[in-house]
């Protein structure tokens, strides 16, 4: 019995104890101060308003295309046979490479048969040239044992008086020659050769299919000679002149050529309202650069003197800052001479006054704030 007693005076001893040092840890500790001051400044970002000269360049977005693009059509009709050259899409090849060629074994015989007959008609003329222009018969003589069936005929000879081109006329020997030039030429037109450099951007037809006279062969570009295609908004073409020079950037952003501004359109796309502009492309680094590839184009434009650069967000209602007078924000006009995709350049304030670059909620003129720089 006296056992359970001692343990209920334990337990509420230590219950009072308990009690009584937590009445002492409170008093102990301080009571916080009050905020007495309730209102707080806004703090506002400034930049001292200093002129200088700035740097305007103007980066677009742009494609490459080749500056000459031509189009294969057949000026004759005839079977397409092989020629060396793949007839495939972005298959290369190099100036002089025979690109289509359209079968030609009849025309060829019938050009020997028509040089073959002027021949028989010139030996049954030559003994009366002999007789009647003896001073010019060397030359036709010449001109006679010169003609190959199987090569380009010669230039006819200069007719020397009235009389001979009369004579040369009834027998009809300028018109068969003249016949022959003709034959050659369509031959020729049998097989067309690379102008340039370049590959095959389009192709409508293969070996063994019929060309019909006029038809769309392929398309080829010079692959040596492309230009970087750029639309630039309307009001930065002011900026851009023809030949000044310009940074070609990757996708990442590094230089990987310089080009020049070659020329510039005169006409807005109503589209995208912008300008097209047009660089050469040096390449004197020897990039892979292909037809259709997006490429940046940095143009410096031209120097600004007495300008300075903030951010856009620096203004509000186009042209319309504050500045810090006396701890106190004073709504200011300026003038606007260029806007970037993040900041502007602008004039028209007193150098020396702290213009604010970093607005606050809800500024408004005369409001009082603190300034950081």
């Amino acid at each position: 019995m006296n056992r359970k007693i001692i343990i209920v005076l334990l337990v509420i001893t230590s219950i009072a104890l308990a009690g009584i040092v937590s009445t002492l840890l409170k008093g102990m500790k301080k009571d916080p101060e009050k905020n007495l001051n309730r209102t707080k400044l806004p703090i506002v970002k400034v930049e001292t308003v200093e002129y200088t000269s700035i740097e305007t360049p103007v980066v677009e977005k742009g494609r490459l295309v080749s500056n000459l693009e031509v189009n294969l059509s057949s000026e004759v009709a005839g079977r397409i046979i092989e020629s060396g050259v793949p007839l495939k899409v972005g298959q290369k090849f190099k100036k002089g490479d025979l690109l289509i060629k359209i079968y030609d074994k009849d025309a060829r015989m019938d050009l020997r048969a028509q040089k073959s007959r002027f021949l028989n008609k010139l030996a049954e003329n030559l003994p009366d040239i002999k007789v009647d222009y003896a001073d010019n018969f060397q030359k036709w003589m010449d001109f006679f044992n010169s003609i190959d069936l199987d090569k380009n005929i010669s230039d006819l000879p200069e007719v020397k008086s009235d009389q001979e081109k009369v004579f040369m006329a009834s027998r009809n020997i300028i018109g068969d020659y003249y016949a022959i030039k003709s034959a050659e030429v369509k031959l020729e037109r049998r097989r067309i050769y690379a102008p340039f450099n370049g590959s095959f951007v389009e192709v409508n037809t293969q070996v063994g299919s019929v060309a019909g006279m006029g038809s769309k062969l392929a398309g080829i570009i010079e692959s040596d000679n492309l230009e970087l295609q750029v639309p630039v908004e309307s009001k930065d073409i002011k900026w851009l002149k023809v030949n000044d020079k310009v940074d070609v950037l990757d996708s990442n952003g590094s230089v990987i050529s310089t080009g020049t501004l070659i020329r510039k359109s005169d006409f807005v796309d109503q589209g995208t309202q912008s300008v097209s502009v047009f660089v050469k492309i040096n390449n004197e680094n020897g990039a892979e650069l292909y037809q259709g590839q997006f490429l940046t184009a940095r143009f410096n434009g031209k120097i600004i003197e007495d300008a300075m650069e903030i951010p856009r967000n620096a203004v509000f209602r186009n042209n319309k800052v504050f500045v810090v007078e006396d701890d106190l924000l004073q709504e200011m006009k300026i003038n606007v001479i260029k806007l970037n995709d993040n900041t502007l350049v602008f004039n028209g304030l007193k150098e020396g006054q702290a213009l604010v670059v970093d607005l606050p909620v809800k500024a408004s003129n005369n409001m009082k704030v603190k300034v950081i720089n």
